[in-house]
């Protein structure tokens, strides 16, 4: 098995009105079946609308399916005991930046990543400031 792979996967978004009631379902990702191997490079390609932001929201948990399976190392997406460790291995970039800026500051941007990974506070701002330093950004 590759470090991603799908089986059968699909997935349906459901369309509810305020009562909660169902307006309609649109099937975004239909019956793919997708192998990995790490280290290879892939590209998904199609028109806006026809599911790579779906099936991507898939590799790291953010979906999970309506029918089929994913695995990324190993791991079912499905599985909420193996979330953490699928988004450490699966990560994602959103199209617009300011869904990507997390801190009032650069330094609290910077330490982000490490304080979800669990660092101690002090390792973590001695690893911002390495951090800054070495891209030139300290000052």
């Amino acid at each position: 098995m590759g470090i991603i792979k799908a089986s059968k996967l699909a997935f349906e978004y459901i369309r509810r009105d305020e009562e909660g009631n169902v307006e309609g379902i649109t099937r975004a990702v239909d019956d793919v079946d997708l192998d990995v191997k790490q280290g290879e490079f892939i590209a998904v390609l199609g028109h806006n609308g026809s599911g790579k932001s779906t099936l991507a929201k898939h590799l790291n948990a953010i979906l999970y399916p309506t029918e089929g399976t994913v695995w990324v190392d190993g791991r079912d997406t499905s599985d909420e005991n193996h979330l953490w460790k699928i988004r450490q291995t699966a990560g994602m970039v959103f199209q617009n930046p300011d869904n990507q800026i997390i801190g009032q500051i650069v330094e609290e941007d910077v330490g982000f990543g490490p304080e979800n990974l669990g660092v101690p506070t002090k390792e973590i701002w001695e690893r911002v400031e390495e951090s800054l330093k070495a891209v030139g950004m300290y000052e």
